[in-house]
């Protein structure tokens, strides 16, 4: 029998493979830098944004403004029917847990439902837009985004002391209603737009929320990784582009070049991290020079015996530290002059020794050393109330005002860029705008600010208006809204995208005013049943067209405040640095934010991963949340705070204490049915005994475990 040769069969499978990726290659490649096909300029998200009319609709008489044409245009394509409006008590909660994050009280609910004026709805919107809770919900909405945390990540995840700021400014933004292209220009160029404003100040913290290893000794490395950071997130946050993939190759989907993606990010290539940025100006300044020599003065004795002690061991330990960095490194430290790319290597580099020599120069202290300086550190405490303080940031600054040189890795080698947008875009580099009140800055970074806040910029204005619609509907009109490229979902109102666009620009960036505006509408007074459930299944079981209003679960910080509220625990002091434990009374917002997360209750509940971008939270449904909810020594501490409240109204009748548990924890009263039940449930016990304040406490409790509680619509 004669042998086969498998031979000529392997190399036919080689051939046939090798053509197969080569196909692919040319398929999904994107073109050469302006050479894009004539689909990719023509796709939707980069077309500018048009001026639609408003539609005319058969059923004109539901529309109440502008929006709702546009809904109902598709509703009536689907021959489909709206939903009734919902009642009023389903309304000011569903717009109280919408803007606060908080359920409203039984007094603001009974205060709205009698009210006899036309416009109590509009009058209810605008009082809970000027609510300070407004800025605390809507901040947590900004902190997803842009992947704000309270420590640094990696394996130590050191707290930053200073991170809470930019949360307190996004809060305090939102809170006065400041302009969404102020907003972005403060922080993407502050410090080079607004310099000597403290809100700009605490607003460039946005460009110093990278993970941060703080052990990590090849610079470079470092420095090109967070680099990479700031730019893939600034794509997902500002444009709605995701971009990191372009990092590598040209985009296979997107028209996106390999050298968009560096052009984009060389507009950041000039900052570096800056760790003495004070606030209160001058005057603030003077101040605190003063106060620090007085206690310069009255600790001079003890100051001069600690220093000659700690400066020998300090050195060495730095030079420990130093010696751990790559050669090339040393050789950049050791230069007298250094180029603006390797004095930005020397800060990271000069940070990471100081925080090494500070941590470890006590163990070079012979026994006897470290018993005195344990001494004269207790001697210099207790002058420690005479010390000043300073108002620190974090935040960053341009190295100067020459930029290093940003780079290419193409097919002919390396190719110097200058910044620039998504050619498709703008194919010519971008003109660096100079800054008239910076001497020492390059204004690349004021250049692309001043690009995202264009009212013509097709991406970045729509990209905020479908967050807005998003964060009030659950799902934006597209429904990825951090990326609108090919591989994402397509508008499926694009006139509607674009009329809200128009506006949002024409009423000055104003968000309360786009709140307002789709909060008003009859598309989001719609109740949560549709007209016609079996007509909706067949025709949008997914509610595309939006004619009924989504239901909604309540996030982990809507949770967590939600049980604090009706529980009348809830601590609604603002600002300030972070609070460590989840048990504190606080708002969720000021709960502390560790990238390495433990498991709490609210991270239970689909908190997101702080290391990325997160535009929608995932909802997950898992016996852990139920398990919470129903077994959690914390929630069943708030039960007992919320039967307490319910029962510290001692002349009160059982029907009146029943009515206001209900009132507190759904904002409405019980059914008939419901009282029933519940003075069944109670009828045996004594009342006041131990055993009624037990079972109050499970009766509070289920209705905290309720989906009545847990969903908002």
């Amino acid at each position: 029998m004669k042998k086969r040769n498998s031979t000529p069969i392997d190399l036919k499978r080689f051939w046939i493979v090798g053509f197969l990726l080569f196909s692919a290659s040319l398929l999904f490649a994107a073109p050469e830098q302006n050479s894009f096909t004539e689909e990719q300029r023509a796709y939707w998200a980069f077309q500018p944004i048009s001026s639609p009319k408003v539609p005319k609709v058969r059923g004109k008489d539901w529309v109440r403004n502008p929006i709702d044409a546009f809904v109902l245009k598709g509703i009536e394509n689907q021959s489909l029917t709206p939903a009734n409006e919902a009642d009023r008590r389903t309304l000011i909660r569903r717009a109280s847990l919408d803007l606060l994050g908080l359920p409203p009280t039984p007094e603001t609910v009974d205060a709205f439902i009698n009210d006899p004026a036309p416009n109590t709805y509009e009058k209810l919107i605008d009082q809970l837009l000027e609510s300070q809770r407004y800025g605390e919900r809507y901040a947590r909405h900004w902190l997803d985004l842009v992947r704000y945390a309270d420590t640094d990540g990696f394996k130590a995840d050191v707290l930053r002391p200073y991170a809470w700021r930019y949360r307190d400014y996004v809060i305090e933004s939102l809170n006065s209603d400041k302009s969404y292209a102020q907003f972005v220009q403060e922080q993407i160029a502050g410090d080079e737009l607004y310099p000597n404003n403290d809100d700009a100040k605490k607003a460039t913290g946005y460009l110093r929320l990278w993970p941060y290893e703080d052990n990590q000794p090849d610079m470079t490395r470092h420095w090109e990784a967070t680099l990479d950071d700031i730019a893939d997130i600034s794509g997902d946050v500002f444009l709605g582009m995701s971009m990191k993939c372009a990092r590598c190759h040209d985009h296979k989907f997107d028209a996106i070049t390999q050298k968009d993606y560096f052009r984009f990010r060389a507009f950041f290539s000039a900052m570096s991290p800056w760790e003495d940025i004070h606030l209160g100006g001058e005057k603030a300044e003077q101040t605190y020079r003063k106060e620090l020599s007085n206690w310069e003065t009255m600790t001079l004795d003890i100051r001069s015996e600690m220093d000659p002690l700690k400066l020998g061991p300090l050195s060495k330990e730095k030079s420990l530290a130093k010696a751990k960095l790559p050669t090339y490194m040393k050789e950049i430290l050791d230069k007298a002059e250094r180029t603006p790319y390797e004095e930005q290597l020397t800060r990271f580099a000069n940070k990471l020794i100081d925080s090494r020599a500070e941590g470890k120069f006590k163990m070079q202290f012979a026994e006897e050393e470290k018993i005195r300086w344990t001494a004269l550190e207790k001697e210099l405490r207790a002058f420690n109330s005479y010390k000043p303080e300073r108002e620190l940031v974090a935040a960053v600054r341009d190295i100067g005002r020459i930029a290093p040189e940003s780079y290419f890795e193409s097919k002919q080698g390396r190719e110097p860029i200058e910044p620039g947008y998504l050619s498709i875009l703008d194919p010519k580099d971008a003109s660096i705008v100079s800054l008239e009140n910076v001497s020492d800055s390059t204004g690349q970074r004021a250049t692309l600010a001043l690009w995202l806040t264009d009212g013509e910029n097709p991406l970045s204005v729509r990209v905020i208006v479908n967050r807005l619609w998003q964060w009030h509907f659950g799902t934006g009109i597209v429904d990825s809204s951090n990326d609108f490229g090919v591989l994402g979902g397509e508008p499926t109102h694009p006139e509607l995208l674009d009329w809200l666009s128009r506006k949002f620009v024409e009423e000055d960036w104003s968000l309360k005013s786009m709140h307002r505006l789709i909060m008003t509408s009859a598309t989001y007074r719609q109740s949560s049943i549709p007209q016609d459930i079996q007509s909706v299944q067949n025709v949008d079981p997914e509610n595309r067209m939006l004619s009924w209003m989504p239901a909604r679960r309540m996030d982990a910080e809507q949770l967590r405040d939600s049980l604090l509220s009706v529980s009348g625990e809830i601590d609604t002091t603002m600002g300030g640095p972070a609070v460590k434990e989840e048990n504190s009374p606080r708002r969720s917002i000021y709960v502390l934010n560790k990238r390495n997360k433990e498991m709490t209750m609210m991270n239970t509940f689909d908190t997101p991963d702080l290391h990325n971008s997160c535009s929608l939270r995932d909802v997950t449904t898992t016996p852990i949340q139920a398990l919470a909810l129903l077994n959690g020594e914390w929630t069943v501490e708030r039960a007992k705070q919320f039967a307490d409240q319910i029962l510290i109204n001692k002349v009160a009748s059982i029907e009146s204490r029943i009515n206001t548990a209900y009132l507190t924890a759904l904002g409405r009263g019980p059914t008939e049915d419901d009282i029933i039940d519940a003075l069944n449930f109670f009828e045996t016990l004594e009342p006041e005994s131990e055993a009624y304040r037990t079972a109050w406490i499970d009766f509070c409790h289920v209705l905290m475990n309720t989906n009545e509680f847990v969903y908002s619509n």
